[in-house]
């Protein structure tokens, strides 16, 4: 919208200039050079007084182009600061919520992941592709991030320990609140998607009082709860760990270190 405004301010601006210089050039018998000068030092509101109009028309016309050009000038200037600022504000705004998803993986996300990858049947290929180094490029973030958009995703719910994902999205309910509270991740709709789904698996958890006895088919709908999740969760996974690299660099050296796709979670860096 900013940059919009400015496009139209400018071009209105450069119209006026024209209009003027090719107006003052047959008006005043201005010289190209000259007639220009005077349109801009008038449009600007400089007025240096070397060079004025000394006709009656040329005077109302040097009237109207101050009137035309002076404000158009003025809103160029507003459009260009409003349009930094904007942009200012974007960036602190993209920064925030890098926080906000970096937060949510070190306090549970990580935790999440690990556990649904364990339940993924195809985790070989994930693990093979997805091998995360400080010797990563964009490329291959770029590689990883078509595998993630394509794979098939599924879980096999025998392998998840409902009763402790339970207690694990219990204990982290009113973090996970705040985070869907904060004002800043409404810009963010995948990682807002993502929220909601976790969200809503702990509420459907929570309201079954025996899930190591479930039947087959309220374990099925879980399942499509829980996929719906790592479907997300893992491309999100993928971004964050992309924005740490160029950002944190030592952040990034440490999620390498505990990646879920290892069998540890050992982060030391020697044995």
């Amino acid at each position: 919208m900013e940059r919009t405004r400015l496009y139209v301010f400018a071009a209105i601006f450069f119209g006026v200039v024209l209009a003027g210089t090719l107006t003052f050039m047959r008006v005043e018998s201005l010289t190209a050079l000259d007639a220009l000068y005077f349109s801009v030092v008038t449009v600007t509101t400089v007025g240096y007084g070397d060079i004025h109009p000394v006709t009656p028309l040329g005077k109302l016309l040097a009237m109207g182009l101050i009137l035309s050009g002076g404000g158009t000038f003025f809103g160029i200037l507003a459009a260009a600061v409003e349009m930094f600022l904007g942009r200012r504000e974007r960036q602190v705004r993209a920064e925030k919520i890098d926080m906000i998803i970096g937060l949510f993986f070190s306090q549970i996300g990580s935790t999440l992941v690990r556990r649904l990858i364990r339940a993924d049947s195809g985790i070989g290929v994930l693990r093979e592709n997805l091998d995360v180094s400080l010797r990563w490029t964009k490329e291959n973030f770029k590689k990883a991030e078509v595998l993630l958009k394509n794979y098939h995703y599924d879980v096999d719910m025998a392998a998840i320990d409902l009763p402790a994902l339970n207690s694990l999205l219990a204990a982290n309910s009113e973090f996970l609140v705040r985070l869907l509270e904060n004002p800043n991740i409404v810009e963010h709709e995948s990682f807002t998607s993502l929220l909601q789904a976790v969200f809503h698996l702990k509420e459907e958890l929570a309201h079954r009082p025996n899930l190591a006895t479930a039947p087959a088919c309220d374990i099925e709908h879980l399942r499509l709860d829980v996929k719906r999740i790592y479907s997300q969760i893992l491309v999100q996974w993928l971004h964050y760990l992309d924005h740490i690299k160029d950002n944190y660099p030592y952040f990034f050296s440490f999620q390498c270190r505990v990646t879920p796709f290892l069998a540890t979670e050992d982060a030391a860096v020697c044995t």
